[in-house]
């Protein structure tokens, strides 16, 4: 039985590599362990050896060409093994991709399977671009766009609803991933002493959650993609932080939209963030924050079409052993909850790494805002 020869991982972020050489014509005998072809990712080259003994029949890929990785896209049609006995997963990795969508008829990608799936498409509907017409992940992406378009022109979006809308349904809930941070100790001190330090300072109803809104502005600054937004197919970033605050309500987690949040003193701060009941129903947000000591933020915190949302638990303690027994000592968390379509596991954590960082310039940051900067 034959089997499919697939383009390699050559590691955890590789989306898509390049066919440098074959090693063996078509039609060319292998054995086992022989290098049959080299490939290339962003970082790395790799080898693509034959799984056993046989000939290699067809090349579907091209000196050059490109693939994703782990797609059911051919890189070539594998090796007839040489002896009756070889093993059945080739003779199933041989009959392609999945079937997402209803129909067995329907030849995907698992990449592509898994894109139909958070996106709603019915890959029975998806007409394939790639080798022997199977269906890719931009196929899918295509289709999904082509529908957003004809649903945008009979149905008007109600902006209030997206603005306000946090915690996902499992609908939309498996485009979304979480990453968690712990800070470390200089970090969760700076926190509080800088919260309790401009309320002693400047008498104002200063809370943590003002604090963590001109930190988590610095890390912003440091890193554009996060502050975006994505819609139609496409990751945009944007220069203003539309910070979508999250707050309870009659005792459900809702969102008011701060609108330029990065350019506001910690006072202006405080005075949005009181108006916040009435809520801002035109800024279209590109941030969530929410203080999880002040608002319940379980779950996949997010606010579309914002890209991330952080979440930050300032409540925990450590136990930190002196001499005379345990002192307890502020322990705060964080967590990013990103959209996978924009952002990627690395985006997440050195966003969340940043985020500490700016944590313990924490009494530089807020001052600078009254000075209009640092």
């Amino acid at each position: 039985m034959g089997y499919i020869v697939r383009m390699p991982k050559l590691g955890l972020e590789m989306e898509e590599g390049t066919l440098l050489d074959w090693m063996v014509e078509e039609g060319g005998e292998v054995t086992e362990g022989e290098q049959i072809a080299e490939v290339e990712s962003e970082k790395s080259v790799g080898e693509v050896e034959a799984r056993e003994d046989g000939v290699l029949r067809r090349m579907y890929l091209q000196v050059d060409e490109t693939l994703e990785a782990d797609e059911t896209e051919q890189a070539a049609e594998g090796a007839e093994p040489a002896t009756a006995s070889s093993d059945t997963a080739g003779a199933d990795a041989s009959a392609g991709g999945g079937t997402a969508g209803g129909s067995a008829d329907v030849k995907a990608s698992p990449r592509a399977e898994k894109r139909a799936e958070a996106l709603g498409v019915d890959l029975t509907t998806v007409e394939g671009t790639g080798p022997q017409g199977a269906v890719t992940a931009d196929d899918v992406e295509a289709a999904a766009e082509a529908d957003r378009e004809a649903a945008d022109t009979d149905t008007p979006v109600e902006r209030d609803t997206e603005i306000r809308r946090i915690v996902l349904d499992d609908a939309a809930a498996h485009r979304y991933e979480r990453a968690t941070a712990v800070a470390d100790e200089a970090a969760a001190t700076a926190l509080f002493e800088t919260t309790e330090a401009v309320r002693s300072a400047f008498e104002e109803s200063v809370t943590m959650t003002d604090v963590l809104a001109v930190v988590a502005s610095a890390a912003l600054a440091d890193h554009p993609t996060v502050n975006a937004t994505y819609s139609e197919g496409t990751h945009h970033l944007q220069e203003s932080q539309n910070l979508a605050l999250a707050v309870d309500v009659e005792g459900d987690p809702t969102a008011g939209v701060i609108p330029a949040a990065g350019e506001l003193s910690v006072a202006e701060l405080v005075a949005a963030r009181r108006d916040l009941a009435g809520g801002d129903r035109e800024s279209v947000p590109t941030f969530t924050l929410a203080n999880a000591g002040e608002t319940d933020s379980e779950g996949l915190l997010v606010n579309e079409p914002a890209v991330a949302a952080l979440a930050v638990d300032p409540t925990g303690q450590r136990s930190v052993p002196v001499e005379d027994g345990v002192d307890l000592r502020p322990l705060v968390t964080a967590s990013l909850t990103y959209d996978t379509r924009a952002l990627d596991a690395a985006d997440a954590r050195e966003f969340l790494a940043t985020f500490f960082d700016r944590a313990e310039d924490a009494p530089a940051l807020v001052l600078g805002t009254y000075r209009g900067g640092e």
